[in-house]
């Protein structure tokens, strides 16, 4: 089935109000669709997939905030954005999807929990107000952000609008939410490791990072607990604001719901964090598109996807012109097609440069080796010490354990190919990424939220 450009519109032609709803660090393994069948953690999200179209195995381009959403923004990758880490600003020539909507009569309002989404960031280019709901203690409250993008439901200044929201709750420091019974009785699939409480914000080795330290046990069982209560939590804000839209006469409004990136939980040895990694806990994340009468309900896509096909999707469902763009166009899907896999590919956002390819269950990682210098030296211990290129069967080895390139050398050689090319456009590996220099407030900002050590 071939979508055609504008089935997104209502039946009189008009352009549809647009929700696009975020949630920091959200994992795909921890929603409906994708998470295990008797965990239940978010009936909201299972709702909406209900009522429209759930993609199972889309990955974010980059585990971390500012190069995840400037992805989801941009229909791109860091060639044309720009946007490597979250140190980085969104390129001025960049094409982005509120500034696009804006141009064809949208009024454009955000509301967000997270204090790197500002405007050096460059992703809040094209609304016309961005409200953050970061108090000035650093901390986010998704149940404040919830009450005032109701509020503004309430009485928008125009139709069509775009409103944005992005939620925090799973991102770390796991404390926003109450502890749930449901969360800490559910099966832990990891072993418990005693950790030591480090004061590195880094993730690396069996340690709590800084900003994670919670007066709870140094257990990770225990942490993972905690996240799970944050899953729970974030859902059941996400039930407030579906049910206010359609309180407040928008049910008819198209809604997107997805995560910048994931995290890390203790696989490959790796806790409480994202930004270094670039293994499925830190890339696939949730998507849901759901609008009445014009989404297939209830349907699911297995066909491997990226945050960058959001905009050139929505471009193409509003039936509105598209720059030139990376992502593809998922139209089809939405009406209940199965697309051919894409090849998703993600950059780590730190001067490790790792990068992958995702086709369909396999996987291909390559690390590069260690640039010099690096801005600070005991980064050094952990660097492979020489290149490497890993396949892996996702299928079978969903943890990344077991390198198949040998057995698999067709698979390997053809996504080596691609992945060359695509770290040609994109300048990689650059061996010159480090640090660079912020403001004191901005630093304070990144350290409270583990982006920086």
């Amino acid at each position: 089935m071939v979508a055609k450009p504008g089935f997104l519109r209502d039946d009189d032609g008009r352009l549809p109000n647009v929700v696009l709803l975020t949630v920091d660090t959200l994992r795909a393994d921890h929603v409906y669709g994708s998470a295990p069948a008797d965990w239940h953690l978010t009936p909201t999200l299972e709702r909406l997939a209900g009522r429209g179209t759930l993609f199972d195995a889309t990955r974010a381009p980059a585990p971390a905030t500012k190069p995840g959403l400037a992805g989801l923004m941009t229909g791109s990758y860091v060639h044309r954005h720009g946007v490597a880490s979250n140190f980085g600003s969104v390129a001025a020539t960049a094409p982005l999807l509120a500034s696009i909507l804006a141009q064809h009569g949208y009024a454009t309002e955000a509301f967000v929990g997270n204090a790197v989404i500002n405007e050096r960031s460059g992703l809040t280019r094209g609304f016309a107000r961005v409200t953050s709901f970061v108090d000035k203690t650093k901390v986010s409250n998704d149940s404040v952000g919830v009450d005032q993008a109701i509020a503004w439901l309430a009485d928008p200044p125009r139709e069509p609008w775009l409103l944005w929201l992005h939620l925090m709750s799973p991102h770390g420091p796991y404390n926003s939410s109450p502890r749930v019974a449901a969360a800490e009785k559910l099966p832990d699939p990891l072993p418990d490791v005693a950790l030591t409480p480090s004061q590195s914000n880094y993730g690396l080795g069996p340690i709590i990072p800084r900003y994670q330290i919670l007066a709870m046990p140094p257990q990770s069982a225990a942490y993972r607990s905690r996240y799970r209560d944050e899953v729970l939590y974030v859902d059941a804000q996400i039930a407030r604001f579906l049910e206010a839209l359609d309180a407040s006469g928008h049910g008819s409004a198209l809604v997107i719901v997805t995560a910048d990136h994931g995290e890390g939980l203790g696989e490959n040895d790796y806790f409480f964090q994202h930004g270094w990694r670039i293994n499925e806990p830190s890339l696939h994340v949730p998507m849901i598109w759901s609008k009445p009468d014009r989404i297939a309900q209830g349907h699911r896509v297995t066909s491997t996807t990226s945050l960058v096909d959001v905009l050139p999707t929505l471009l193409s469902g509003l039936g509105l012109d598209a720059p030139p763009l990376d992502g593809r166009d998922l139209g089809a899907a939405l009406l209940g097609g199965r697309p051919d896999d894409g090849v998703a590919f993600a950059l780590s956002a730190y001067p490790n440069e790792v990068t992958t390819a995702v086709r369909g269950t396999w996987k291909l990682v390559h690390t590069p080796p260690p640039p010099r210098p690096l801005p600070h030296d005991h980064w050094y211990e952990y660097y492979p010490k020489q290149e490497s290129w890993e396949l892996y069967d996702l299928r079978s080895d969903p943890l990344e354990t077991r390198d198949v390139a040998t057995e698999q050398p067709q698979v390997a050689a053809e996504l080596r190919e691609r992945l060359l090319a695509w770290e040609k456009v994109n300048g990689l590996p650059s061996g010159s990424r480090g640090t660079p220099k912020v403001d004191a407030g901005t630093a304070e900002s990144l350290r409270a939220l583990g982006y920086l050590d």
